[in-house]
Order: structure tokens, then C-alpha cells, then sequence
């Protein structure tokens, strides 16, 4: 399920703030497996993007509350060793959670504070990463001015916390050194405010502006938009299934753009997007399909996400868009066995021996609409040119009509 989490934890997380109490329980209950389950920092991701800043007070408590099993999991070493960007956003984000207007959810937040703590680098990192807004003129916020207290000089804690000045400290003006990486941080979480706004916005012309905006940052500032590419990607991905048909199609050609740019940088997102592009293959405006197609034929610099999102779509997909993703995964196979031979043994063989074992006839596929005989067909050679004979021990475990069938499509005899 690991690909799928971030997807997942979305859905589950708006579940508990559900109207009905059952539904709240049930989805905290799979929350709780899929923490216990996934791979630690991807829950974590996906806890952070989809949870943390709900309007919901109780998908907020949720959050926190699985958030805090992750963060024990990983520790507190772990956490603080990643990207300047990446953990400074986590600080702030704790934070945010200890200032909460649900008790628990600053229950929790606090808890999570208390598990970065021991590492030697908690107060460097606290002191470069919160703006003073953050603890200014809050009720809630005594808990972190007191860890404050206990981890800063003086001058540091009247720069966080200008309220715990003692009266005659008030007279003399306060001289703060401004940190650039507090500034930047600011800067950031506004920028994303506004794109998040024009891309939620009601009026589609707006929703497009919103989009546009989205490919200027990618062009002047791709770190900024890798960087937060899972919250991005959150309301991008609306767009790229808009109702509004222009919107739908500015959002894919726009995708087509930013790809060559981010590269890498969207790995965190890849599945997410590979599901919302390929569900606009069935698309029956030209433009829409076009734009769609133009998604499916770019590459990352490591393409055995791709292939492995791909492979994973031909299940809950039917009609063109099965034809096109299978022929898209043909072509993945070449690029990626060379250097993750496993990666498509584990990922397309399922895919091909699906084919092999629900077609009948000359190609059909019962319930899926279409012939697609013919890319199975070049599915199947392409595995061969890269597999070799070792395509037959492979296909050895498989039924008798299976192996028939691709003898057949490979028009050669499996010794």
C-alpha cells in the first residue's frame, strides 16, 4: 500500500470528520493500520499534507494523534536529519499543532515537541524556523515558550515571545536579528496561500490564473515548488479534473510543462498524478485527450515509479486509456530493465499474465470494452527483447492456456 497512501490517508482523513460517529471511528481505525503498516516517513507525508491544516478541528486531532505514532517510530535523529526546508516545516508545523484550538490536538502537538526535544539540534532548528507571530499574544502558546525557555538565551526567547519581556524590558525598543530562513519561510507559506486560493477559487477563469501562476513558480522557482509538491498537488489536482473543460485542459498541457522542470522533484506525487492523467484518457474532447497523452509520454529521470504507477492503473482502467497505458508501459520496459530488472519483473509480469489470463477470442477483454490484442502483443515482445528466455521460466508458473497465449503473440515455441 505504500504507493497508495498518500491517496488513502486524504480520504480516511476526511472521513473522521464525518457527521456520523461509526464513520469517525471506522476511518481512525484504518488510519491506525495504515500507520502501523506503511512506510514511516511516507504516513508521515501524507499525514502532514492531507491532516495538519484541515479546517476540521477533529480531522486535525486525527492527524495529530497518528502523526505522533509516525514520529515515535522515526525518532527524533531521523527526523531532524533531513532537508533545512523540510525539517523547518515540520517545527513549524508541531507548533501550529501545540497552539490548537482542540485540546487534544495540542495534547498531541506537545507530545511531538516533546519527542524532538533530546536531539542537540532541536533548538538551533527552533529558533531558525518559527516566526514570532507563532507564539505572539496567544493563550495557548505558554507550553512552547516554556520549551523555549528552557533551550534559549534570554535575548532569543524576547525575539519569539516578546510578552515574557519584564516591564522595564518594554521601555528600550526591541533590535531582533531578522533570520533570513524565518523570512523565507513566511514568504513561502504565503505564496502558497495565494496559489492554494486561486486554484480553489469558485470562477473558473480564476482556477486558470491559478494554474498559470502554478507554472511561473515551476519556471523562476522549481525548489519552492518541489518542496511543496504534496500540498501543491493537492489542489493542482482538482484542476486536472476540473469540470470546467478549458481548465481541465489548460491544467494537463500545463502539467506537460512542469514535468521537464520538477523532475525528480515530483516523486512524492507521481502515483497521484499518473492516476489523475490517465483517468482523462477516455476523455471524448480531442483537447483534453491530447494534453492527456502528452503527460503519458514524458519520463523521469528514474522511470521504475512510472512504470510501476502505470502498471498499477491497467486494473481500474478500460477502453483507450487501457490501450494507451499498456502501450506506454511497453515502452517503460526498455528504459527500465537495464537497471531494475526486478522492478519489472515485479510490476509488468502481473500485468502482462492479466491480459494473458482474462482475453478471449482474438484480443477481447469481457467488461472492459475494446481489442487489445494488439499492445498486449507489443507488451509481451518488449519483456522478451529485455527478459530473454528467462520470460519462460517466469510464464512456467502460469496455467496452460496462458503460456499458449503468449507463445502465440510471440509467435515462437517456449521450450
Amino acid at each position: 500500500m505504500d504507493q497508495e497512501v498518500e491517496e488513502i490517508a486524504r480520504i480516511l482523513l476526511h472521513r473522521t470528520g464525518d457527521s456520523s460517529e461509526f464513520i469517525q471511528k471506522a476511518a481512525d481505525r484504518s488510519l491506525g493500520v495504515m500507520v502501523g503498516s506503511v512506510t514511516p516517513m511516507r504516513a508521515m507525508a501524507a499525514l502532514m499534507a492531507g491532516g495538519v491544516n484541515h479546517r476540521n478541528p477533529p480531522v486535525r486531532k486525527c492527524a495529530a494523534e497518528h502523526l505522533l505514532t509516525v514520529m515515535e517510530q522515526i525518532g527524533a535523529e531521523k527526523l531532524l536529519s533531513g532537508t533545512r526546508d523540510n525539517t523547518e516545516l515540520l517545527v513549524q508545523t508541531l507548533v501550529k499543532l501545540a497552539q490548537d484550538c482542540n485540546q487534544d490536538t495540542r495534547f498531541y502537538g506537545r507530545k511531538m515537541l516533546n519527542v524532538l526535544m533530546p536531539h542537540p539540534k532541536f533548538d538551533g532548528y527552533l529558533k531558525q524556523s518559527l516566526p514570532s507571530h507563532n507564539l505572539r499574544n496567544h493563550p495557548e502558546a505558554v507550553f512552547v515558550i516554556v520549551v523555549l525557555k528552557m533551550l534559549l538565551p534570554k535575548g532569543d526567547i524576547e525575539f519569539f515571545c516578546p510578552n515574557t519581556r519584564s516591564r522595564s524590558d518594554t521601555l528600550a525598543p526591541a533590535q531582533p536579528v531578522v533570520r533570513r530562513s524565518s523570512l523565507r519561510s513566511v514568504e513561502a507559506m504565503e505564496q502558497l496561500k495565494e496559489l492554494n486560493k486561486l486554484l480553489m477559487a469558485k470562477e473558473f477563469q480564476t482556477r486558470m490564473e491559478g494554474v498559470t501562476l502554478l507554472v511561473e513558480h515551476c519556471r523562476n522557482n522549481p525548489q519552492f515548488v518541489s518542496a511543496n509538491i504534496v500540498q501543491i498537488f493537492d489542489a493542482f489536482a482538482l484542476r486536472l479534473q476540473d469540470s470546467n473543460k478549458k481548465v481541465n485542459q489548460h491544467a494537463l498541457e500545463s502539467a506537460a510543462s512542469m514535468i521537464p522542470i520538477l523532475k525528480d522533484g515530483l516523486h512524492p506525487v507521481v502515483v497521484s498524478m499518473v492516476t489523475v492523467v490517465t483517468d482523462n484518457l477516455n476523455s471524448k474532447n480531442s483537447g483534453i485527450y491530447t494534453a492527456a497523452i502528452m503527460n503519458v509520454s514524458l519520463s523521469l529521470s528514474d522511470n521504475a515509479l512510472l512504470l510501476q504507477a502505470f502498471a498499477s492503473r491497467v486494473h481500474f482502467i478500460s477502453g483507450r486509456a487501457m490501450q494507451d497505458i499498456t502501450e506506454h508501459l511497453s515502452a517503460l520496459v526498455a528504459s527500465v530493465y537495464p537497471r531494475k530488472p526486478q522492478a519489472v519483473e515485479r510490476h509488468t509480469l502481473p500485468v502482462l499474465w492479466y491480459f494473458l489470463n482474462n482475453m478471449i477470442g482474438n484480443g477481447v477483454l469481457p467488461g472492459r470494452s475494446g481489442n487489445v490484442r494488439t499492445v498486449v502483443c507489443k507488451l509481451a515482445k518488449s519483456l522478451y527483447k529485455e527478459m530473454g528466455r528467462s520470460l519462460e521460466d517466469h510464464a512456467s508458473s502460469q496455467p496452460q492456456h496462458v503460456i499458449k497465449s503468449l507463445r502465440d503473440l510471440l509467435d515462437m515455441e517456449l521450450q
